[in-house]
């Protein structure tokens, strides 16, 4: 019966490391993903101001752009006040109960969408000609 025990604690004391990590790895992930988006927010405003840029992934040059998009939003806080709800009951699964029990139509669901614009990094390889165009000429 102690060897039981003591099985079980190692495996309890070795679950309890992994969610450790994992939680870890998530507050990592998170602040990873804030840096991105602020130095790609300072290129964006770089190419904004001063033009597309040329830039190096893997020894192969890019050139870097900015390009607008129209992005297809849903206002999930104005229909959670309206069904008198709150926004985090209306994920997936509770907007398709909604549905599905008939208290709000999909036609109806349409009027919460909207569009926005917003700018996006693109990064496309660079030929010679854009080289010439960004560098300001060619170079010999």
């Amino acid at each position: 019966m102690n060897d039981l025990n003591v099985r079980t604690e190692i495996k309890q004391s070795e679950i309890n490391g992994l969610f450790q990590e994992v939680e870890q790895l998530k507050k990592d992930r998170s602040r990873m993903k804030e840096t991105i988006d602020k130095k790609t927010e300072k290129i964006i405003s770089h190419i904004l101001k001063n033009g597309n840029v040329l830039a190096y992934k893997d020894d192969f040059p890019h050139v870097l752009t900015v390009k607008n998009v129209e992005v297809k939003k849903f206002d999930k806080s104005s229909l959670a006040t309206d069904l008198d709800m709150t926004a985090k009951e209306l994920n997936l699964i509770g907007v398709a109960e909604l549905v599905e029990s008939n208290r709000i139509t999909s036609e109806k669901l349409k009027e919460y969408e909207f569009y926005e614009n917003d700018q996006r990094l693109k990064a496309s390889k660079a030929k010679k000609r854009d080289m010439e165009l960004i560098m300001g000429g060619s170079r010999i």
